[in-house]
């Protein structure tokens, strides 16, 4: 009896020490069990078709917006004025490819806009000229005509490099709508040089244009696309999760797309009606550096700017009151909780601080 009772026993614990091993190995702690959420919140994030939201389709395909609880509706808007208005009358949460300067612009005519985080930080918008125009230095501006598209990146961030370099006078400045405008009246000879957007540089080569001079070579770091969504919609608790999460996910494509743009450039073609060679123009320019981190310095840098070549007036906005990094510091510093191993994301928070004071 007692010999039976011990054997009993004896099973009895090595039932127990089975079940013990197998519990830890199914509750193993991993980065992926603790960010994923039961429940889901909907942002709509609007960009253009022509240049797209490369975190998105990396998150999407890595399952991070799953695996983070929110589920994005792309939105396509291409005119940067329609987006603004999407975004004022809550027809999308957020806007992504739109520029610094444009929102600014609309900051300080009165917009309850809030950037919180950011798509690209330089973005490939070269100035363009004839083969025969000679261009060696900022200098060789002087007297010419230079066509851009008013308000755009390529527009705000070159008449901030001639405003510095005591040039903006010397300049005359012919406004056109489109890009593709501009870079036809280069190429007639309306004007001597004209600066463009994001991927327009195989459409100048068949125009028989050359790059002369490329704006992030003279103003690192100057603020392209910034994040942002309406101070109003940003106040509510749950739509401040909602930006958390996004946050978290769009962060974790960006460590994904590191020496990985192969797959970044196929997403961008799979996602957008554009072949594959005007892609991997931009995508994998030197020129271009996506980048999540709000850059609070360089978007008050670009709002000082404008203000000194009068595209922002005097007013009592303080801009301050426009950028929100509280956000991005959450969802940067919980991935380092989460993700203790990743030297990316320390050297993020080595960059937060470096760009956010």
């Amino acid at each position: 009896m007692k010999k039976r009772l011990s054997i009993m026993i004896l099973c009895l614990v090595a039932l127990l020490a089975f079940v013990g091993c197998g519990s830890n190995t199914a509750t193993k702690d991993t980065a992926a069990t603790k960010t994923t959420k039961t429940d889901v919140l909907k942002v709509s994030v609007a960009a253009q078709n022509n240049s797209g939201q490369v975190f998105q389709y990396m998150a999407k395909a890595h399952n991070f917006l799953a695996e983070e609880g929110v589920d994005v509706n792309m939105v396509y808007i291409n005119n940067g004025t329609d987006a603004f208005t999407a975004l004022a009358g809550g027809k999308v949460d957020v806007i992504s490819t739109y520029g610094t300067g444009g929102p600014l612009i609309q900051i300080a005519n009165g917009q309850d806009f809030t950037v919180f985080g950011g798509y690209m930080i330089i973005g490939e918008t070269p100035v363009f000229g004839k083969p025969e125009t000679q261009w060696t230095s900022l200098e060789s501006f002087r007297g010419k005509k230079i066509g851009i598209t008013r308000g755009g990146t390529p527009d705000i961030v070159l008449k901030g490099i001639l405003n510095d370099a005591g040039l903006f006078k010397d300049v005359t400045f012919i406004e056109y709508k489109k890009n593709q405008e501009v870079l036809q009246a280069v190429a007639s000879g309306e004007v001597d040089f004209g600066a463009t957007a994001t991927g327009y540089e195989l459409q100048a080569a068949d125009l028989g244009l050359k790059v002369k001079m490329w704006p992030d070579e003279y103003w690192p770091n100057h603020s392209c696309c910034r994040m942002l969504a309406t101070g109003k919609w940003m106040k509510d608790e749950k739509n401040q999760e909602a930006l958390y999460r996004l946050l978290r996910a769009y962060l974790r494509a960006e460590e994904a797309m590191q020496g990985n743009m192969d797959e970044v450039a196929d997403l961008v073609v799979k996602n957008l009606d554009l072949d594959k060679a005007t892609v991997d123009s931009f995508v994998k320019s030197p020129h271009m550096k996506y980048d999540t981190d709000p850059y609070k310095n360089s978007v008050v840098k670009m709002w000082d700017k404008m203000g000194k070549f009068g595209y922002i007036k005097d007013n009592n906005i303080t801009l301050g009151d426009h950028i929100n990094t509280t956000i991005y510091k959450k969802a940067l510093d919980s991935l380092i909780k989460d993700y203790p191993n990743s030297q990316f994301f320390k050297d993020k928070l080595v960059q937060f601080n470096q760009n956010n004071a």
